[in-house]
């Protein structure tokens, strides 16, 4: 194979690798680490424990907000807030750790299977909000 061929078959991959990268990523990845990373303290169901831990199902705050849902995830929460009229006041840790394909399917996750939101979010643009 020459150069010239080995660089074009090179550059298609790369492409074709990008398409996959770019594409949201499937919700039901997003429960695998839900389960691992956050039903401890927002339960198994999503709704929470009452004043302590806010509930992430049926939470008109996140529904179709990806973005804020992702940088939650990346950032941590602390302070104030008010979840279907319960107020709390606690912290959420950071979870940058995780690899940004993770928190994208924690987001569709939660977005789509918790608060029934339709919009989805790709590990690109993930990586945008660090």
């Amino acid at each position: 194979m020459s150069i010239h061929s080995f660089v074009k078959v090179s550059l298609i991959a790369v492409s074709l690798a990008g398409l996959f990268i770019s594409q949201p990523v499937n919700a039901s990845d997003g429960e695998n680490v839900y389960k691992k990373y956050c039903q401890a303290c927002h339960q198994p169901n999503g709704k929470g424990m009452q004043g302590v831990f806010p509930p992430l199902a049926n939470n008109s705050n996140l529904k179709d907000k990806p973005a804020y849902i992702a940088e939650t995830i990346i950032k941590g929460k602390s302070g104030p807030i008010t979840v279907n009229g319960t107020n709390y006041n606690g912290s959420m840790p950071p979870m940058g750790y995780l690899k940004d394909a993770d928190i994208a399917a924690l987001v569709n996750y939660i977005n789509t299977e918790l608060v029934q939101g339709s919009e989805e979010t790709t590990a690109d643009a993930v990586s945008s909000l660090r």
